[in-house]
């Protein structure tokens, strides 16, 4: 059984599709099978490099390990040290998993490609098919009431998986599959109803074929966001009449409630900017559970109508640019992006190719989209379907190592 394990182990990816979109909190055990089944890899590599394959990855752990130390100011020290420490396991993680990724060989990459592919392909219609059915076939195993936005985060996974799974099948499989997998991707992206997941594709494919066509513009399209999130807080702090307020209600309320929500966390910024309230905070910065303040707004009809929506802060800002802010201050902040800046100049370093880097590029800003409108930095599916989606990448590597690849032999 070891040997099958260790031969077949690329085959682990064909859990990705059903777990992003029934159990999206198990995202961590292929994780951990990637790693299980690679423990003779990675002996090999740490003894072949030693130590100074880790000390490359010290920065990547200053974040989480201000997270910890936040605890000592944080509004509730459990949840800082908790979160913090559990960040630490997760880059550990990452990094364990990106070692096996950069050194796989050019069948597994093929098995690991179709896995993913197939999966989601298998997937897309049974999610279709639960919602037809008001959800017959997921409320079984679910303790909660059934509603078609549970497939959100599913979207979500798939929209920041099409940019690297669809490039690895264009190269080393049937350029045909390519066509019908990104085909069946925006069908799903699109027929369902996570609005975020939409536009973080539409400015992928965007910025796909603009590193495509100009590579020269890779680090203005990744600095340009980074700068955004530096910068959020402060921009969110101009006041929006109640008119604006009630046309943006009338557009969409969710983004109404978005922009409440970010003047109430741009205001909190302020009062701790440097070391913030301590990691986690989210949940219990004073005033964050309290109802809004009501606005009166005319409805379709002329009458007016009393809008109040459901809290300041409800659970996390829906925006990283803010949390880090908010969390850990400015030299969070610092930490993030720069630890962000040096995953990017590192994958970019292996990936030669045009295609390689447009790939990144792309992957990068749809995961940045949806890390500013919909979810929370400390996620735990999130960064799990995230190291999914890095490993991925690393898998397109053209610049050749010599090094590494006689761990394969």
């Amino acid at each position: 059984m070891p040997n099958i394990l260790k031969r077949h182990w690329a085959y682990i990816f064909s859990l990705v599709g059903p777990l992003a979109y029934f159990s999206v909190y198990a995202l961590w055990f292929p994780l951990l099978l990637i790693i299980v089944c690679n423990l003779s890899r990675l002996t090999a590599i740490l003894n072949t490099d030693g130590l100074l394959s880790l000390r490359r990855y010290v920065p990547f752990f200053m974040l989480p390990l201000l997270g910890v130390i936040s605890s000592s100011w944080a509004l509730v020290s459990s949840d800082a040290l908790s979160t913090g420490i559990k960040f630490i396991g997760y880059f550990s993680a990452a990094i364990l998993v990106g070692f096996v990724l950069r050194i796989v060989t050019e069948e597994e990459k093929r098995k690991i490609y179709l896995s993913i592919a197939i999966s989601l392909l298998v997937t897309f219609p049974i999610c279709l098919l639960d919602i037809l059915l008001d959800g017959s076939i997921s409320t079984p195993f679910k303790s909660s009431i059934y509603a078609p936005e549970i497939y959100n985060r599913g979207t979500a996974i798939t929209a920041c998986l099409m940019f690297p799974v669809a490039a690895g099948l264009f190269r080393f499989l049937n350029k045909w599959l390519v066509f019908g997998f990104i085909a069946s991707c925006l069908g799903i992206i699109f027929g369902l109803f996570m609005e975020a997941a939409k536009l973080a594709v539409i400015i992928g494919v965007i910025i796909f074929f603009t590193i495509r066509w100009q590579p020269r513009l890779f680090w203005p399209v990744v600095m340009v966001p980074l700068l955004f999130a530096f910068a959020f807080p402060f921009l969110s702090l101009a006041p929006i009449p109640e008119f604006q307020q009630c046309r943006l209600y009338d557009i969409k309320d969710s983004a109404f409630h978005r922009v409440m929500i970010y003047q109430f966390g741009a205001k909190k910024v302020l009062k701790k900017p440097w070391l913030g309230w301590g990691m986690d905070a989210s949940r219990s910065i004073p005033g964050g559970s309290q109802k809004t303040e009501k606005i009166s707004c005319k409805n379709p009809e002329g009458k007016i109508t009393e809008i109040t929506l459901d809290g300041n802060l409800p659970l996390h800002p829906h925006n990283a640019g803010l949390q880090i802010w908010l969390e850990l201050g400015v030299l969070g902040c610092i930490l993030l992006i720069g630890s962000v800046l040096l995953l990017i100049k590192r994958f970019k370093e292996d990936l030669t190719s045009g295609d390689g880097q447009a790939v990144l590029a792309a992957t990068f800003c749809c995961a940045y989209i949806l890390y500013s409108i919909s979810f929370g930095l400390w996620q735990s599916w999130l960064m799990f379907s995230m190291i999914l989606t890095g490993g991925l990448v690393l898998t397109l590597h053209t610049r050749k190592r010599p090094e590494l690849s006689k761990i394969n032999t």
